[in-house]
């Protein structure tokens, strides 16, 4: 059974005759009765009877017009997803970051980015959060956050998007024995207890371009997932941290806390938006890639 017979079974049931069934389908009488015909010859039964000149549906006919509906209703809202989905107006936008500090000023872009895309859900996938870019080449996102050293590490095929830079800093105790120093040294880690993000040490920017390439390991180390958890342990006086400026700036209130550069610059970040290169872009896509470079921190 084909959609044009599910289509001429539902009209001529609406319209109650094959001329009125024509009309609405753009095609002549006799084309709509030999196609009723070649429906009803393949399942040897009548889907009509003639009633006082009108179409009226036997019950396998009614068993067929139920099925119509559904299947023509289901088809005409996957036609109309797919326009929005070319037209930019609806869609699923896949995301992740590569730093867990990211969900905490994601939630407010994505709430201004609705506001003139009420129609495209933005889901993050947070097991995406290590390997951003390994879930886009298996397909699994439509948009990474990632930060890069410098443009030789980015990837034929992948897209990169210029977002923002920023800076990881050395959070303390203001009254830690390193408060007074304009700058950190990588050697002054090795006696210190240093709380950072959970995840494998040699993804964390700290260890990963200050403390490896220097030779330096620190007295201790803690890992715990929550920035609050973290803020708390260094306001304790337990151990030290290092997070990007903007994630500790709302905690500086408190006076109790302090923040000082790596020595050099060293923790200097810039920020991409990526996507797969596979052809043409969705417009959705695009539309969000142009939000993040106009609406992420600076």
């Amino acid at each position: 059974m084909e959609i044009r017979h599910l289509r001429l079974v539902k009209t001529v049931a609406e319209e109650g005759s094959l001329t009125g069934a024509g009309r609405k389908l753009f095609l002549s009488q006799s084309a709509l009765s030999h196609q009723l015909r070649e429906l009803e010859d393949k399942f040897g039964t009548s889907l009509f009877q003639r009633i006082n000149k009108k179409m009226v549906l036997t019950q396998a006919g009614s068993r067929v017009l139920k099925t119509a509906e559904s299947v023509l209703l289901e088809l005409e809202d996957t036609e109309r997803d797919l326009k929005q989905f070319v037209e930019g107006d609806a869609g699923l936008i896949r995301l992740s970051t590569e730093c867990y500090t990211c969900y905490h000023w994601l939630p407010v872009l994505l709430k201004s980015f609705h506001r003139p895309y009420p129609n495209v859900e933005v889901r993050i996938v947070a097991e995406g959060t290590r390997q951003p870019k390994q879930f886009l080449r298996e397909g699994k996102l439509d948009v990474a956050i990632v930060s890069c050293l410098s443009k030789r590490n980015h990837s034929p095929d992948l897209t990169f998007y210029e977002l923002f830079t920023d800076e990881m800093v050395v959070v303390l105790n203001a009254e830690h024995r390193l408060a007074g120093q304009k700058s950190i040294k990588p050697s002054d880690f090795a006696e210190e207890h240093l709380i950072c993000y959970t995840a494998p040490i040699e993804v964390l920017d700290i260890f990963q371009r200050v403390l490896i390439p220097s030779g330096i390991t620190p007295k201790k180390m803690t890992q715990i997932q929550l920035t609050e958890a973290i803020v708390e342990m260094v306001k304790a006086d337990i151990g030290i941290s290092v997070m990007a400026r903007w994630a500790i700036k709302p905690y500086l209130k408190s006076k109790r806390l302090t923040t000082i550069p790596v020595e050099d610059h060293r923790l200097d970040r810039t920020w991409y938006g990526v996507t797969l290169n596979k052809g043409p872009q969705l417009r959705y896509i695009d539309c969000f890639i142009k939000h993040l470079i106009e609406h992420t921190i600076s």
